[in-house]
Order: structure tokens, then sequence, then C-alpha cells
């Protein structure tokens, strides 16, 4: 089998992906990097990569791994990917891996529109793994990045290879990753499979930076601009919440070994390493511009909600709840705890550590939320980032 690894990655612009191509661009054994990529209002497919290598790449690395990328015009949501006969042909009889981690993460999408990517776009992804396979001896493996949040809302501990439990779920994106990962699995009698479920993503524990400020960060951003009088939730309710360079060095270990084929992963904190949502707000109130605010119960927030409650409230107020309807399934507490231990078993034997506690780095993580203006304001390019945290290293 041919030692050098030629992969094809989407997602390769979004939050996991870009902290993971490094990775593999810097990687001796990693030949070619083949990036899906759609052209838009902002640029043709060529210029939004160039774009994409400048910001994750000092311009050495450019200079000396830039060629090791190549641009593949396509589209989740395409028919066929809407990658061209020739792209599809180079595609077909050379990769040798495949990783998906193009996806939605909007929770608040109309379930079908969620599942025209996460569901039908994984489809399509699929259906070109198993032409890549036919044609190509030297095919070796699929990597897909799901969620630990396809376990939904009914309680209990979650293991890796659990998926149906019989559960509901929180929004569409769980909805619609947990039928991902059920379509995923159809196939792995055939194809060669290794599936990642990752938690809450934030920032760099090193740095604290993040590209985006979706998910976690949205309900912070809602309650810095201080409409809310008081946070309706459950204080005893817990948050799984790991870094992305966690997330990424464990993508990048279970995707370098073969002997994670046929598996799913949790790359999540870990037994009893998650964070209540009241010591998380107090993090934030001390960290953040955020005013402090009382904490509501939600049986009270309800009274509120009825019909002469209504009256008490601003319009503001109403509307900033209305957008928060999507994240009252994990302010409520859900109960739901996810056991890696098989994951921490491996990555073990990689010499990879478990998630770094959320103690160890909530300052930066805060730190760049102020200094970024809560995203508004680009300090520095994502590598600049790196490099800041490697040139501050001691010396061994």
């Amino acid at each position: 089998m041919n030692s050098q690894k030629k992969m094809f990655i989407t997602g390769a612009s979004g939050f996991l992906g870009s902290a993971l191509l490094p990775k593999l661009v810097r990687c001796e054994s990693v030949n070619v990097v083949y990036v899906l990529i759609r052209g838009n209002g902002r640029g043709t497919y060529n210029e939004r990569l160039e774009n994409l290598k400048q910001n994750i790449f000092s311009p050495f690395e450019i200079s000396e791994f830039g060629s090791k990328i190549i641009a593949i015009e396509g589209d989740l949501e395409q028919e066929g990917l809407g990658i061209s006969p020739s792209d599809l042909s180079l595609l077909e009889t050379t990769v040798t891996h495949v990783v998906h981690i193009g996806a939605s993460t909007d929770f608040s999408a109309p379930i079908q529109e969620a599942r025209s990517i996460n569901v039908v776009g994984s489809q399509r992804v699929l259906d070109l793994v198993s032409k890549i396979k036919k044609s190509n001896s030297n095919f070796v493996r699929f990597d897909y990045v799901s969620t630990a949040f396809v376990a939904g809302t009914k309680p209990g501990k979650v293991k890796e290879d659990c998926l149906d439990r019989g559960q509901s779920f929180a929004n569409s994106y769980e909805q619609s990753k947990f039928e991902a990962e059920v379509l995923v699995r159809q196939y792995m009698s055939d194809i060669p499979t290794v599936i990642h479920r990752p938690s809450i993503v934030v920032g760099d524990s090193r740095s604290g930076y993040t590209p985006h400020f979706k998910v976690l960060y949205w309900p912070l951003l809602l309650l810095s601009k201080n409409i809310l009088p008081f946070i309706p939730c459950n204080p005893m309710a817990m948050l799984d919440i790991v870094p992305v360079d966690f997330v990424t060095s464990g993508m990048f270990g279970i995707l370098m070994d073969d002997h994670s084929i046929g598996r799913t992963f949790h790359l999540t904190s870990g037994l009893g390493n998650a964070v209540r949502i009241h010591g998380f707000l107090e993090d934030a109130f001390r960290q953040t511009s955020i005013e402090r605010k009382p904490i509501v119960p939600l049986t009270v927030f309800k009274l509120i909600c009825s019909r002469w409650g209504r009256k008490l409230m601003s319009d503001d107020f109403w509307a900033a709840c209305e957008m928060a309807k999507v994240y009252s399934d994990y302010i409520r507490g859900t109960s739901v705890v996810f056991d890696n231990s098989s994951t921490l078993k491996f990555l073990g034997q990689l010499g990879l550590e478990g998630a770094p506690t959320w103690d160890s780095y909530k300052d930066r993580v805060f730190d760049y939320c102020i200094q970024s203006r809560w995203g508004k304001r680009k300090i520095k390019k994502e590598f600049e980032y790196r490099l800041t945290w490697a040139t501050s290293l001691p010396e061994v």
C-alpha cells in the first residue's frame, strides 16, 4: 500500500477544519490535501482558498507547504457535490483518506434545511467515497465528524458505541446530525470508517482564539448586550466544554492511526469534568463586560411568560427570549453524560492527554472575547495566535 496519504477534506474553512488543516499539511506522510470549497460573492473558490491559507499559515508555511493544498470547487448542497468531471476523476484515482467535517451548525434552522446539508450532504460525500474505494486500491479510510449531542436529551450515561437510545432532540442540528450518523453507520460494513464526536467546542486553550462566536458564545454575546434583567436557567445544569486544540489534536492522532478504524470516539471533557452553568456564568461575570444578573429558576420564568407576566417585560426582552429558544434544553439541563473512557484509553496509547479542565483555560477564552469585542474586531490572523503561543514556551 502507498504510504503517502492523499486526503480530501470538507469543511476546511470552518472552526474545526481550519484548525485541523495545518496539522495535516505539516505531516510528512501527507502528500496532498484536496479541499472542497465553493465560490461565492467574496471570490472564486481558488481565491477563497488563498485567503484561507493566508489566515491559517505563516508566509514561511505557505512557501513550504502551500503547494500541498489543492482547491476542489464544490458544494455539499449540489448534486454530486458540484465537482467537475475532471476533478472527480482526479479524486477517484488518487485519494486515500476522506475527512468529512462540513456541516450546518445553525441550531435554529428548520429541520429540512439542516437535513439538506448534514444528511443529504453526507450522503453525497458517501457516494464519492464509494466511488473512490471502487477505483483506488490504495484507499484507506473515511473519517466523519459527528457530535456528542446525537445523544439527544434523554438522560443517562452515553458510551461511544451508543447511538439510537429512543431519544428526542433539543434542536434541528442534533436531530440532523443523528440522522447523518445513522446513515454513515449503514456504510461501515463496506467503507472503513471512523466517527468523531466532539461536545461543545470553544477557543484554543492556549490563546483563547476562536474564528466565530456561535454555539456557546452566542448566548454570552446576547447576555453582553444587557437586554435581560435576569437569567432564566437551571444553575445546576452541566455543560461539557472542550477547547478546539484538544479536539483537533485528538482527531489528528486518531486519523493517523489505522487501529481506530471501525470505532467511534467521544472528544469530550471526560466523566466528572463538565461545568455547571452557575459556575460558567460566574466566570463570565468576573472576566467579561457582562453585567451580573440574578439567576431565575425556570419555574419562575414560566410564570413571567404567562399572559399577565408578558406585560412586565420589554419587546427587546421577548425578542431575546425568542432567539434563545433553541438553547432552552441546555439551560434546563438534560442529565446526559458522555462516557469517553475508551477514547481516553486510545488517546493515551498515542501519547495524548484528555481535555484540559475548564478552570485551566477559561480566563484565556474570556480574555479573547473582550479583546476581540465579541468577534467584531479582528486583531491578528489565526496563525499569529499559534506563533505567539509557540514563542512563549520555555526552551527545552
